[in-house]
């Protein structure tokens, strides 16, 4: 019991120390597209996801950054929650998608396969989600290895600091959803969601300090006040 004790918390260290260390990954999801994380810890983290979207995570403030043309658009996430309430159309596609989650029971069942994924070894899992309206499966490639947990808990805290504008892609939050029932499982962090979201490279690396700061001639946009 003790040595399992020292092994756990040797491991917790071991991701406290990844997740404060500079990282870039990139997945591949279903379509072609591309996402790309880079993070230096949960208080400095940049989000793009394609076509000059990104989010920005920098000490205290979250951004929405899009560009047009060769201009920039920042908004500041905090701000943003009254407007996108006055505007839930906007969120509706992530809400549909998870209120089909509400009151689910989810099982892993292992398939006695790995698979070696953007060169880390994972463990093969059937997800059996048991929902109102019946039974999914999905099938879920996970690690333990201190980087999938590390960038995986990244993912996790974004989410957190950036839930409102969030949950209006249906990905990223069912991509949340299945990362946090595998954490609680005990299971690592994911490397595969089925096809949709599959990571390609995970590189340690020291990244400039400008990476997540808001881009020069960046103009910032105040959102009025909905009530």
């Amino acid at each position: 019991m003790f040595k399992q004790l020292l092994s756990g918390l040797a491991l917790t260290v071991l991701v406290v120390a990844q997740a404060s260390a500079d990282s870039a990954s990139q997945w591949r999801l279903s379509g072609g597209q591309t996402l790309s994380l880079s993070y230096r810890n949960t208080q400095n983290v940049l989000l793009s996801m394609g076509q000059g979207n990104q989010v920005l995570v920098t000490d205290n403030d979250s951004y929405l950054i899009t560009r047009q043309g060769g201009s920039a658009v920042a908004m500041n996430m905090n701000d943003m929650g009254e407007a996108l309430n006055a505007f839930s159309r906007l969120m509706l596609p992530g809400a549909q998608q998870m209120a089909r989650f509400e009151g689910a029971t989810v099982k892993f069942n292992k398939t006695g396969r790995q698979e070696i994924v953007a060169g880390y070894r994972g463990e093969v899992y059937q997800m059996v989600i048991q929902t109102r309206a019946g039974v999914e499966q999905h099938e879920l490639v996970v690690s333990d290895h201190p980087d999938a947990v590390a960038v995986q808990a990244i993912f996790l805290a974004l989410g957190q600091r950036a839930a409102k504008v969030m949950s209006s892609n249906a990905l990223f939050e069912t991509m949340n959803y299945f990362s946090r029932q595998a954490q609680q499982a005990g299971l690592g962090g994911v490397l595969r969601y089925g096809r949709d979201m599959v990571l390609e490279k995970l590189e340690r690396q020291r990244l400039p300090d400008a990476t997540f700061r808001l881009p020069d001639g960046v103009t910032l946009v105040r959102l009025p006040t909905y009530r």
